[in-house]
């Protein structure tokens, strides 16, 4: 049997499928040489907007894993629109794992979101994170799931 190896590449700036041996994106014409340059963090930042979620996910872990406070603005950016309960799970853990003032004021801010799994495992980690904090009292107002 002939070698059967397949490798999908993508474009690190529009995401959209490439060979391996482009120098250059024939879909965005981005320089890919230019990329070798970029260092880890900026590397796993790029990845953040890949189309594939598990690819992503694991950027989010990585990112945790470095501490990256370079990834705070954009996991907060991220928050606001994500719909997938698993990557915003992932980015809640990476903020845990970065455990700065901002990451924790982020986690803070996911108590309220208006999904219940979202609340409880924001909830889940400050009482991890903090157990001594005291808690807010919860709000009155109902919220949809």
């Amino acid at each position: 049997m002939g070698d059967v190896s397949v490798l999908t590449c993508f474009c690190p700036e529009c995401w959209k499928e490439i060979g391996p041996q482009n120098a250059e994106c024939p879909h965005c014409g981005c320089n890919l040489s230019q990329h070798d340059y970029l260092s880890y963090e900026e590397k796993l930042l790029a990845a953040l907007r890949h189309p594939i979620r598990e690819n992503r996910m694991l950027a989010i872990q990585l990112l945790g894993d470095l501490r990256s406070q370079a990834a705070l603005p954009v996991f907060r950016s991220m928050l606001e629109t994500e719909q997938d309960f698993f990557v915003v799970r992932e980015i809640a853990r990476s903020l845990a794992k970065i455990g700065s003032a901002e990451s924790e004021d982020i986690i803070r801010m996911l108590e309220d979101h208006k999904s219940r799994l979202v609340r409880k495992i924001a909830k889940e980690i400050v009482v991890e994170e903090h157990p001594n904090m005291p808690r807010p009292r919860p709000s009155a107002s109902p919220r949809s799931d």
